[in-house]
């Protein structure tokens, strides 16, 4: 098991994580709820009730976003049931949070190796997509056309199928839709918008004089209803005809009456916009005047600055009596720039830590050269100290408490309120059984960090040491 705050692995019998202390009790919890409900979906998946298997892996995701197997498999469901896009959004999402030895790559490279079957799943999904537009346009001839060449390329796309059954069931072809909504039913067998498309095709009994049923006929009542077509055999209208020369005529005349007095007002317009443009023009321009002498005069103000600056920089005087006096501060300035300029995981700020440690600057004269000095250690002293807290508690996790102590110390040295160096220190010296050492670093995690979460196991073990 994963530790939720410092991600470090943990044994699954711990209830506290050895490093950072976190309480994983209820992060247990939820962590072995987030399997049970992978579980459950993986066994419906097995007896393909896809649409159950999705709701399960999703409430899995929920409780803990890094059950990968959880999304892999959910992945898997979303393109069984030809959602591609969706599927690949996973797998990615999986691939992003456990890059190493994940069988998202390997389900993302059967898709994307074959460019046939990954254009074919591209067409499918642009087919679909036009299908439903022509569906609410009402060309239901074209959509069908577009659904059946979906189906073809992607057999598994149960949208596809819900869309041309419904266009069936509209045009009357119940039969057509009944065959198309149980091969969807085949891929997930409880998908709830197949089984209520499959209910409404059942026949609904009819009720006989006397009450009883009248299915006993054999037929459906449906297959009485023929569909009405809003065909009309269009018959010559004379008066439609000149109903139309009349309109055209009406609409020259507006246009002789209300277009050209607008078209004339229309140019008054536009001479006034040009006039009010020069002026606009007129005005940006002197603006743009007014700071180009402003930006002369702050030019001229920082050359008298610059040629300030230059006259007291040549009027520092360096001490004769020993010109390499600040050497060692130029070395590890020069030092510290180049680890800046490489990636923040690439840098090595250990042995400019040291040097700054056991520089002697005793000798010093220039307050310029402390404050640079107190700069770079407030920058590089924490890092340092979280490094050698790591390797020293790692020395510690393999008994190797002499060399922990080394570590563990510079930790506590580079940063005085490092409380995990401090509480491992005591650990260490209780582990070597000097517990005198070992009471005092307790007393200092007790008495200077009070609100820290290795207060309580700093009074325990104190306690221990006292009875």
């Amino acid at each position: 098991m994963v530790c939720p705050n410092c991600r470090s692995n943990v044994s699954n019998k711990r209830i506290r994580c050895d490093r950072c202390g976190q309480d994983l009790v209820i992060y247990k919890r939820i962590y072995y709820a987030s399997n049970m409900y992978y579980n459950n979906g993986l066994t419906r998946a097995k007896v393909r009730d896809l649409s159950g298997a999705v709701v399960a892996l999703k409430k899995s995701l929920e409780l803990n976003k890094y059950n990968t197997n959880a999304r892999n498999l959910l992945g898997l469901i979303y393109f069984e049931m030809g959602e591609t896009v969706a599927a690949l959004s996973e797998w990615v999402i999986s691939r992003h949070f456990n890059p190493d030895d994940n069988n998202a790559d390997n389900y993302i490279n059967y898709i994307q190796e074959n460019p046939t079957r990954l254009d074919g799943l591209n067409q499918a999904i642009k087919r679909y997509n036009n299908a439903l537009t022509f569906a609410k346009q009402g060309s239901d001839d074209l959509a069908i056309i577009q659904l059946k060449r979906v189906i073809q390329l992607n057999p598994n796309f149960i949208r596809a199928y819900h869309l041309i059954s419904v266009l069936y069931i509209k045009n009357g072809e119940n039969e057509k839709a009944k065959k198309c909504l149980l091969r969807a039913s085949r891929i997930d067998v409880s998908n709830t918008t197949t089984l209520r498309y499959l209910k409404a095709l059942e026949p609904q009994p009819l009720q006989g004089r006397d009450g009883e049923s009248g299915a006993d006929t054999g037929m459906d009542i449906t297959s009485s209803i023929m569909p009405v077509t809003s065909y009309r055999e269009d018959k010559p209208n004379i008066i439609a005809f000149v109903n139309l020369i009349i309109g055209v005529l009406i609409g020259l005349a507006v246009a002789t009456f209300l277009i050209l007095p607008s078209k004339k007002n229309d140019d008054v317009v536009d001479n006034n916009n040009s006039y009010v443009d020069y002026s606009a023009g007129k005005a940006a321009l002197e603006e743009k005047e007014a700071t180009i002498a402003q930006l002369k005069d702050e030019k001229d103000e920082l050359e008298e600055t610059v040629i300030r600056l230059r006259a007291e920089l040549e009027g520092i005087v360096i001490p004769e009596t020993n010109p390499k006096l600040y050497d060692p501060v130029f070395e590890v300035t020069s030092l510290y720039m180049d680890e800046l300029a490489k990636d923040e995981k690439d840098r090595e700020l250990k042995h400019i830590a040291e040097m700054l440690r056991l520089m002697d600057t005793s000798m010093f004269e220039s307050d310029v050269s402390y404050q640079l000095l107190d700069r770079m250690k407030q920058e590089i002293y924490p890092v340092v100290s979280k490094q050698y807290y790591d390797s020293g508690h790692d020395l510690y996790g393999d008994y190797k408490y002499e060399e922990a102590l080394e570590d563990l110390f510079l930790a506590y040295y580079y940063d005085s309120t490092n409380v995990n160096a401090i509480y491992f220190i005591g650990r260490t010296y209780h582990r070597l059984q000097d517990y005198d050492n070992a009471k005092v670093y307790y007393e200092m995690v007790i008495n200077d960090f009070p609100d820290s979460r290795r207060y309580q196991n700093a009074q325990n073990y104190l306690s221990q040491i006292q009875d």
